[in-house]
């Protein structure tokens, strides 16, 4: 065994990052020496230790002739210019960030070899790191493992790109991985796209659950006091990204036809303020609160408060279809019924555990039939979905079932 010392390598700021925080405190709490390095974030320290690891953040270096341009976000644009704003970000913003983390792995690699530790494992939570953690291992020694998230030349992020720079990005994707020793995904359909996509099978899938836990019974009813709810308010929360792809526009209408329901939208992202401003010209506008992300120690809690988990995850891209979000294990865990897509990343899951329902995601009123079917069942059947998603939780989709995948996979690599 060569020891115990992993760093994570981050492309955002290390704030909501559940998949991350749960992999460093597991193997902190195991005796690894664990450090995160990750983007930097207004108001966040350079340098701080939490839950038994360090977090170290770093920007990357840019020179200005590889800036891209400022161009509106999103919330910005008005509904004329939208569209070319958005075709301009596609295809030049995109174009040069690709360019960007593409050649500049050895400064970004320099600026953080600076300041972080030596390694056994230089894990990639992520395409954009990638290039990052080869080049770092090549400089300081150390195995590479690429923990890949999403089917990334199939992500929203990517799937707009230019032709050629989509195949340039996907050329260089293959050759990183590899290089790589060892991959690690989330699914099995994500699996079976990535060896299509890389020409390598991964050496594990590593779910992104939550830790077991048990929720009250009955549930303490924090939206209700919060938000100065009714007793009899059923509560559809939507938790995570806010994007234009999720399916919140299509929430906000389907909740006009919930006897009793309330739409609670807790997360960040690009469309969130879009989002709530359309939420505010409905008639039905009071019962849609918007509230900001939370920490992950704070989504158990979150979700054990709500009646329903809603994920109409929309089928715009490859990698969403095939998606199988945190935030359906994270609702099973806390035993929350879920009103999910009826798309090929969820649907085997939802059916064989019985933890939900399944919808139409592109048609509010097909979600709000779905979350009728939940919230308006007799209190057996709402039992028994409750247990259902606990069962679940317990015997397969946990936290603790899924790290001992990952360890095996560093073992293998001779270390741990």
């Amino acid at each position: 065994m060569t020891g115990q010392r992993i760093n994570l390598l981050l492309n955002n700021p290390f704030l909501t990052d559940s998949r991350s925080w749960k992999i460093a405190r597991s193997l902190a709490a195991a005796g690894w020496r664990v450090t995160v390095i990750a983007r930097p974030g207004e108001g966040l320290p350079a340098h701080q230790t939490q839950d038994g690891f360090e977090v170290i953040r770093v920007a990357q270096p840019v020179p200005r002739w590889l800036r891209a341009p400022r161009l509106p976000t999103e919330e910005e644009s008005d509904t004329r210019s939208s569209r070319v704003v958005g075709l301009m970000r596609d295809t030049i913003g995109r174009a040069v960030q690709t360019v960007r983390f593409t050649v500049l792995a050895r400064s970004w690699a320099d600026a953080v070899g600076r300041v972080a530790p030596d390694a056994d494992i230089w894990q990639s939570e992520g395409l954009i790191t990638l290039p990052l953690a080869i080049a770092l291992a090549r400089q300081r020694g150390g195995k590479v493992a690429y923990d890949s998230r999403d089917v990334h030349l199939e992500s929203a992020r990517f799937a707009r790109l230019p032709g050629p720079w989509r195949r340039l990005l996907a050329w260089r994707e293959r050759r990183w991985t590899r290089s790589c020793d060892a991959l690690i995904t989330v699914s099995e359909p994500y699996a079976e796209l990535l060896e299509q996509s890389l020409g390598r099978r991964a050496d594990a899938i590593v779910r992104n659950c939550p830790a077991t836990w048990t929720p009250p019974d009955p549930a303490e009813r924090v939206l209700h006091e919060q938000l100065r709810l009714e007793a009899d308010a059923r509560v559809v929360l939507y938790l995570g990204q806010v994007a234009s792809d999720r399916g919140i526009e299509q929430l906000i209408e389907a909740i006009a036809d919930v006897r009793r329901g309330v739409l609670v939208v807790a997360g960040f992202g690009p469309a969130y303020e879009r989002c709530r401003a359309l939420a505010a010209t409905q008639p039905h506008a009071d019962r849609i609160h918007f509230l900001p992300g939370v920490p992950p120690s704070e989504i158990a809690g979150l979700n054990a408060a709500a009646d329903v988990a809603a994920i109409p995850v929309q089928p715009t891209t490859l990698n969403l279809r095939y998606n199988t979000p945190t935030k359906l294990f994270d609702a099973m865990g806390a035993g929350t019924p879920v009103v999910a897509s009826d798309l090929p990343g969820m649907e085997p899951i939802i059916r064989s555990t019985g933890c939900g329902v399944l919808c139409d995601p592109t048609s509010p009123a097909d979600i709000a039939r779905a979350i009728r079917n939940v919230v308006d069942a007799p209190p057996e059947r709402r039992r028994e979905l409750r247990e259902a998603c606990l069962r679940a939780a317990r015997e397969t989709y946990n936290w603790e079932t899924q790290v001992v995948q990952l360890v095996e996979v560093y073992k293998r690599l001779g270390v741990g």
